[in-house]
């Protein structure tokens, strides 16, 4: 154990193993919907071996818990979510079957609202939790639980051990989910939540406290904002260990800028034990907590915290066969042709420009628009349309890009461009907003001036990245960034939009536009600015996925990519490194201007490319 334990021969000392999982966003299994094919590493069944082994070889007592956004993820996720379906949910079975503890719900869980996700948890063995919600506004959800087990104890006796579980969740899932969840259900702050619940499972007699904070770890003090983590194990006492999630990283490993407060080594947060065990089932959490009994009941007294992968050449059959429907009926609907493309579609290169898919997204939001404002006062403001860039690697992995070849066009291409159940909604805007909007995408980019560094910023993700589609965006990636990653204000004063131009005219800070976007990024997901009280929404409940597709049946493309909607200052002549697919040299010649020279692969599996911007 990383700490020494007690040798007091009063004291009867025992071991927990608690093994956990986050953000496995439906992968089941392996299988890659976008690209047809299996991935390795991915999925429950590929991991179900590495859970066995831990469990098997735990010396002591052992729990499995997930940590929530698992209904969402994957098109046979969507599938599944209809009603009624054409197959039964997979996660129910599954979950008993690798013997899930108990479950907390993440923010992804919500997408299709509340019909569904009642109708999961009334199937669920194990306990479904989340402390954030009002006391029963979700049917068959309790804020906390308190699992009676026994644990063989040093002095070969068995002793009764109950482990208290409760589980927290981002307050802006209400914001991000507004068309499911709005005058529906509430949400607490993180560290409210946990700290009624966590009193509240010591008060009922609990032995050992586990944390699931489907949150990620952030240095913001903001009691409401996203990633509150730290501050929990800070400010709440009483928790023996959390699970951390939602920004799909991993940890103990990566401190992420989170300087003294983490250990990335031992693997504690503020003291606590903790792990976040990345994302999509590559990875299984491992927290072993060294437990010591005395007149005072039980107490940690030394732990160890790690990550074990997935074991991708010997996947649980059993958890593959109880998938295995939702798959095949899925791949069947992916399977429809809906047109032609004359020129290969993709998104390996969308840090250096735009490409066809965000003129196609923004062609299916503002013909959506436009028939919604048509003869009324709207109709006469000029309509553009924010693309958000969904596939671009990163966390993602290397297959997270949209790549459809030239050819016939499947649902499976429209489902790379359009992943999300998001609804098309518009929000009326001045030139003074859409600079603000522009600069709160240009976070992504990080690139240090004077030498050669990667263009992206890591902490930025790309689905943050927005193209402004029906204006020309200016960047210079080198100037200070007015927006962090998270979307809070650095300096008013800085600049990375160098100009902005609609039709040929610089745009004037009190020029009105009508912009097309998305539902998650209209409730305010991303947390760009100029979505308030006083915004003028417009909200349909047309769905983007089926607006996207029928685009794609409106007629088939030519054999030229679209122009990008964005660019660079000219004049940088600068070096920077971009990160895209191994495949993706096969398509060097769509960025020769940027005089592309392969650097090999990273530790990741991505390549490197110097590029000149």
């Amino acid at each position: 154990m990383t700490d020494s334990t007690c040798s007091d021969p009063q004291q009867s000392h025992a071991h927990l193993r608690i093994l956990a999982t986050t953000d496995v966003h439906m992968h089941m299994t392996g299988w890659n919907a976008r690209q047809d094919h299996m991935d390795r590493g991915v999925g429950l069944d590929q991991l179900a071996p590495t859970i066995h082994a831990a469990r098997d070889s735990a010396p002591g007592l052992c729990l499995l818990l997930d940590n929530g956004d698992i209904l969402q993820g994957t098109s046979e996720g969507d599938l599944c979510a209809l009603d009624p379906s054409p197959v039964a949910h997979p996660w129910p079975g599954i979950a008993t079957a690798l013997g899930y503890d108990a479950v907390g719900l993440g923010n992804h869980d919500f997408d299709y609202g509340l019909p569904l996700l009642e109708r999961i948890t009334a199937q669920m063995v194990p306990p479904v939790l989340c402390a954030s919600l009002g006391p029963g506004q979700v049917a068959g959800v309790l804020p906390h639980t308190q699992l009676a087990r026994t644990v063989q104890c040093s002095d070969g006796t068995t002793r009764a051990l109950r482990i208290g579980v409760t589980s927290v969740l981002p307050p802006q899932t209400l914001v991000w989910n507004h068309r499911a969840l709005h005058d529906r259900v509430t949400f607490e702050h993180g560290v409210v939540a946990a700290g009624r619940a966590v009193a509240a499972l010591r008060a009922g007699g609990a032995d050992v406290i586990v944390l699931l904070c489907h949150s990620g770890l952030s240095l913001d003090p903001d009691p409401a904002g996203e990633n509150f983590a730290a501050q929990i194990a800070a400010q709440v006492p009483g928790i023996d260990a959390m699970i951390l999630g939602h920004t799909h990283r991993q940890f103990p490993g990566d401190d992420q800028g989170m300087g003294a407060i983490v250990d990335a080594t031992r693997g504690t947060v503020a003291g606590v034990p903790a792990v976040m065990p990345g994302v999509f089932a590559k990875s299984l959490g491992c927290i072993d907590l060294a437990l010591a009994q005395n007149h005072d009941g039980w107490q940690v007294v030394g732990h160890e915290s790690g990550l074990q992968d997935a074991r991708p050449n010997d996947p649980d059959g059993a958890i593959t066969t109880l998938a295995a429907p939702s798959i095949a009926a899925a791949r069947s609907r992916l399977a429809e042709p809906l047109t032609t493309t004359g020129h290969a579609i993709h998104s390996f290169f969308n840090l250096l420009q735009s490409g066809t898919e965000a003129v196609l997204v923004a062609r299916a939001l503002t013909q959506a628009i436009a028939g919604e404002v048509a003869g009324g006062s709207l109709a006469e403001v000029p309509l553009i349309a924010s693309v958000a860039c969904t596939a671009a690697g990163g966390q993602g992995g290397v297959m997270n890009y949209v790549d459809i070849p030239k050819g016939p066009v499947l649902a499976r291409h429209a489902s790379m461009i359009s992943p999300y159940p998001n609804q098309i909604w518009a929000i009326l805007m001045t030139g003074a907003a859409l600079y603000d909007w522009a600069e709160r995408s240009a976070a992504i980019f990080g690139p240090t001036a004077g030498r050669l560094s990667p263009l992206a910023n890591p902490d930025a993700p790309a689905f943050n990245f927005d193209t402004l589609v029906g204006v020309e965006t200016e960047y210079d990636p080198f100037a200070p960034a007015r927006f962090d990653a998270s979307g809070s204000l650095l300096d008013r004063a800085a600049t990375r939009v160098r100009r902005l131009r609609y039709k040929g005219a610089d745009i004037a800070a009190d020029d009105c536009f009508l912009v097309a976007m998305s539902s998650y990024r209209g409730a305010g997901g991303g947390n760009f600015p100029g979505l308030d009280t006083a915004t003028q929404v417009l909200r349909t409940e047309l769905d983007m996925r089926k607006a996207v597709s029928e685009t794609f049946r409106d007629a088939p493309f030519g054999a030229a990519s679209a122009p990008s909607a964005w660019y660079f200052v000219t004049g940088l002549e600068a070096q920077v490194i971009i990160e895209t697919a191994p495949w993706a040299t096969a398509h060097l010649e769509d960025i020769a201007r940027f005089d592309p020279r392969p650097m090999g692969l990273n530790a990741a599996g991505f390549l490197e490319v110097q590029v000149t911007i």
